[in-house]
Formats: structure tokens, sequence, C-alpha cells
């Protein structure tokens, strides 16, 4: 059940994460790179609620959670970046489905360092 509802969550963030680099590629011409920073920092809050309450069930956030969080966030963004470049840039994909790839990346590393790291119970 806690994969389930971490899906539904991941599928909000990702709504807003790729809304946000969409709209910074194609409206404003934008570095893809850039604009991926941009969309996961925008979805960053809403992701650490939605884990926090709805996936991983606490209510209170203790002084370590935080910055687990943000470890987390930074690991999974890094395999999220080293997804999109290599999928730009080195295998030539356009960066809108380079962007899909480095997604699944991202959700899977940040799934299990939240499962593992953040909000095991400790």
């Amino acid at each position: 059940m806690q994969a389930l509802k971490y899906l539904f969550a991941g599928v909000a963030n990702t709504a807003i994460g790729y809304g946000v680099f969409l709209l910074l590629v194609t409206l404003f011409n934008m570095n893809p790179s850039y604009a991926n920073a941009i969309g996961y920092v925008i979805a960053l809050v809403a992701a650490f609620m939605l884990n926090k309450t709805f996936v991983f069930n606490q209510s209170a956030t203790d002084r370590g959670t935080i910055p687990k969080f943000i470890i987390a966030f930074s690991v999974s963004f890094a395999f999220n970046q080293l997804t999109l470049l290599a999928g730009y840039r080195w295998i030539g994909l356009d960066a809108k489905t380079a962007q899909i790839f480095a997604m699944i990346s991202y959700t899977l590393v940040f799934y299990i360092l939240n499962k593992k790291f953040v909000f095991n119970g400790n």
C-alpha cells in the first residue's frame, strides 16, 4: 500500500515539476538543466509534505527529518540530472523525452532513500 501511496504522491509532484519544466523549456527556451532544477525545487515542498503525512504516516517532524530529506532529494536529483544530460547530450534524445527517463530514475532512488533513510522511524 505504501508504494501505491508513493506512486500517487509522485504523480502530483511529477505534474508540478514536469509542468514547470515544459513551461520554461517551451515558452522561455530555457536550458533544460536549469528548467529541470527549477521544476524540482518548486515541487520539493509538496513532496516533503505528501511523503511525510500521506506516504509514511508521520505527524511530527523531528529535527533530523528535514536534513535527511534534503540529502535524499539531492542524491535523487543528481541521478535525475545525470540521466537527463546523458539522454539529451550524449544519446541525442529530445530533452523532453530524456526528462521522462530522468524522472523515472529520480522516482526510484527517492523512494528507496525516503523509505530506508528519511522516514524509517528512527
